[in-house]
């Protein structure tokens, strides 16, 4: 599963353009996603949908997978 990494405001607006793009409208699908913050730095994922891409102004990078820094261990 694909990954685009950014801040906050950059996946938020992936996901937005992905609901429209998709009509996610409510009743069955509502998102497309929740970005998901790293665990010790200032960025976040979304999970990459195979026929939309980011907006041309976005810093969003993809990535074929989070890195194993996204899932420290357990205590």
């Amino acid at each position: 599963m694909s990954y685009y990494i950014g801040t906050l405001e950059e996946c938020n607006a992936y996901n937005q353009k992905v609901n429209e793009a998709k009509a996610y409208k409510g009743a069955v699908t509502s998102n497309w996603a929740v970005p998901e913050h790293h665990p010790t730095d200032d960025y976040c994922a979304i999970i990459a949908n195979a026929s939309v891409e980011p907006d041309e102004e976005s810093n969003l990078q993809i990535v074929e997978s989070l890195s194993e820094d996204w899932y420290p261990p357990e205590d």
